[in-house]
C-alpha cells in the first residue's frame, strides 16, 4: 500500500511564436491504493520483415519491461473516470496505463501499467504547512 498520484491530460495551450506545447494535467492523490509487485517480462517485436525476407527467419527486437497492477478504491476518488490516456506516478517512476477494469457496484478499479523508464515528467507537489509563523516588527 502506498500513495499513488493519478495524472489526467488537462488542457493545452500552443505557443504562436515558439510552437512549444504546455500541458496542464491535474492530479489525484490516492492514499490508499494497493499496489501489487512488479512483474518484469520480455517482449518481442517482430515486423513485416520476418515475412518478406526470402522466407528466412528474422529476429525481431526485444526488450524487458515491467507491469505493475494497482487495485484503487473507488471511495477514495468517486467522480475520478479512468481513460488508457492517464498515467501513474509511483515511488517516482511513471507508469503508463495500459487497461483497467472496474468490479460492479462502483468497489474498485483495477488498472494494469508498464512503466516508462527514462521518460522525463513533471510531477506535481502539493506544498502545505502545518507549522505557523509569528511576524514580528523587530
Amino acid at each position: 500500500m502506498g500513495p499513488v498520484d493519478l495524472y489526467k491530460h488537462g488542457s493545452a495551450t500552443v505557443s504562436l511564436a515558439t510552437g512549444v506545447k504546455t500541458d496542464s494535467p491535474t492530479m489525484t492523490r490516492l492514499n490508499r491504493a494497493v499496489v501489487l509487485p512488479a512483474k518484469v517480462e520480455r517482449s518481442l517485436i517482430q515486423t513485416i520483415s520476418k515475412i518478406s525476407a526470402d522466407k528466412a527467419f528474422v529476429y525481431g527486437g526485444t526488450y524487458d519491461r515491467t507491469r505493475r497492477m494497482f487495485l484503487i478504491d473507488q471511495r477514495d476518488a468517486p467522480d475520478l473516470e479512468l481513460s488508457n490516456d492517464d498515467w501513474i506516478i509511483f515511488r517516482n517512476r511513471r507508469y503508463k496505463v495500459a487497461s483497467f477494469d472496474e468490479f460492479e457496484f462502483d468497489a474498485l478499479w483495477v488498472v494494469i501499467a508498464h512503466e516508462l523508464v527514462g521518460e522525463t515528467f513533471n510531477q506535481t507537489h502539493r506544498v502545505s504547512s502545518e507549522d505557523t509563523v509569528t511576524l514580528t516588527d523587530s
